[in-house]
């Protein structure tokens, strides 16, 4: 496959740490009046106020509602222009350099394939050169501990289509499994935290040169991130039900079993 940067993965160096939390931030929809800004702000400051704490910015921050959008122009009342830099940039500030990388949502690309312009992107460069992945991406995170490193990975992409189920949600997740290999995935879009995992058997890289080596089990972490938006508006209209306020917060941890191997322990909590 041809390298593009599309595909080069973000590496963030934190091996001065062997603990830290990822917490997902998707689905702001600002702009729109059922826009909770408090409980976003009450996720921005525990971030903020953490210094092992970070975030991926995964789409759908801005709501862009157009004429032609499904979500309603005259609901919002405000331009992307105002939203932007009297909401977005000062919400978002404070924790720029937590956050790992942006991805682009349905809502700002759908005013990207109508004018061109691509809000996440000047917000990756606004808050200083952030890494930008329109479609999805990866970053690769050093942690430490002792004198040993490790590389967790987590994929994100904003999401797609419609899904009413529960089931029909987290199926999405699975199918980013057998599209991407990494430790962690992060599913936006559908506005309902849910966390799930599943385990395969791999070779121990670290066992590499040993006389016998056993397969063992590793753990990927699945999750569905939350939405910010209280009932009303479009969503009521057509029928979804109320959305999970929030979003679940990632567990990562670089630390010793009792076979002395050095491994990354996944949690999450919603």
């Amino acid at each position: 496959m041809t390298k593009t940067y599309e595909q080069q993965v973000v590496m963030k160096d934190i091996s001065s740490k062997s603990l830290i939390y990822v917490v997902p931030l998707a689905d702001f929809h600002l702009g729109q009046p059922g826009a909770n800004v408090e409980v976003i702000k009450g996720y921005i400051d525990w971030i903020a106020e953490r210094d092992n704490a970070y975030t991926i910015l995964n789409g759908d921050i801005m709501n862009c509602a157009g004429k032609d959008t499904v979500f309603d122009l005259w609901d919002d009342l405000r331009t992307p222009d105002d939203v932007y830099y009297k909401d977005v940039l000062p919400l978002l500030t404070p924790i720029k350099e937590k956050i790992l990388f942006l991805t682009r949502g349905n809502h700002e690309d759908a005013l990207y394939r109508k004018s061109g312009v691509d809000f996440m992107a000047h917000l990756a460069h606004d808050l200083g050169d952030i890494p930008y992945k329109p479609n999805g991406g990866m970053v690769a995170i050093k942690l430490g501990k002792n004198i040993h490193r490790g590389l967790v990975t987590i994929y994100a992409t904003h999401g797609w289509g419609g899904a009413r189920t529960i089931g029909a949600k987290v199926k999405k997740v699975d199918e980013l499994v057998m599209a991407v290999e990494a430790d962690c995935y992060v599913l936006s879009h559908d506005h309902t935290q849910a966390i799930h995992r599943t385990n395969r058997l791999v070779m121990p890289k670290s066992r590499l040169g040993s006389e016998k080596v056993y397969l063992k089990v590793s753990r990927q972490l699945l999750i569905n991130s939350g939405g910010f938006i209280s009932y009303s508006g479009y969503i009521q209209k057509k029928g979804y039900s109320p959305q999970d306020m929030g979003t679940p917060r990632i567990r990562i941890e670089f630390k010793k079993n009792k076979e002395n191997d050095y491994h990354f322990d996944l949690h999450a909590s919603a």
